[in-house]
């Protein structure tokens, strides 16, 4: 700072956020800041940090490579817990800023409903939602919750992910296994 090292009580080392986007583009250990006009190609971006997408045009499938960049739009069922006379799924949702239009959770083989996304996050912090399960049955059940974005973007399941061939940015909705 000025011209001199970082201290420790100044944050150093330094790392730079890149809000919205995945931790790897979250540089550790920062100690310049070079202005390109193209993409960064270094060894992480260029041969890793790579997602490869499979999509089927007129009957024929097309692959595209492309870097890991902005964070795709996932939720995730985190734990549930007993209140008196009713349970409660509590979750949190990852995404690149968009607003959210919705979270939904599933129970079982029932229908998708509404959770409630807690109002206090900011934009590109985790979305904490809630969900209240009212007469649930002793025994084991399969939880899922899937979000929506403001411009429409559903999570997708795992059967939607087939065509993509790296475990990067796995944003499939994630079944979670309970006992009550």
């Amino acid at each position: 700072m000025n011209g001199e090292p970082l201290t420790r009580h100044q944050g150093s080392s330094l790392r730079l956020i890149v809000p919205g986007w995945y931790g790897v583009a979250n540089v550790k250990w920062l100690s310049e800041i070079h202005l390109q006009r193209g993409r960064y190609l270094g060894k992480f971006q260029a041969r890793w940090y790579r997602t490869l997408r499979g999509e089927t045009i007129n009957g024929e499938v097309k692959w595209t490579e492309a870097e890991i960049s902005r964070l795709q739009l996932k939720s995730v069922v985190a734990r549930v817990t007993r209140a008196s006379d009713h349970n409660r799924v509590h979750g949190f949702v990852l995404n690149d800023g968009t607003p959210l239009k919705s979270v939904e959770v599933k129970i079982d083989d029932g229908p998708w409903k509404a959770a409630t996304i807690e109002p206090n996050a900011s934009r590109y912090a985790w979305k904490l939602f809630s969900y209240r399960w009212d007469g649930a049955t002793a025994g084991d059940h399969t939880i899922i919750s899937r979000a929506t974005d403001a411009n429409g973007r559903v999570q997708p399941t795992t059967t939607e992910l087939e065509s993509k061939l790296t475990s990067l940015e796995n944003n499939a909705q994630w079944p979670r296994k309970v006992k009550v």
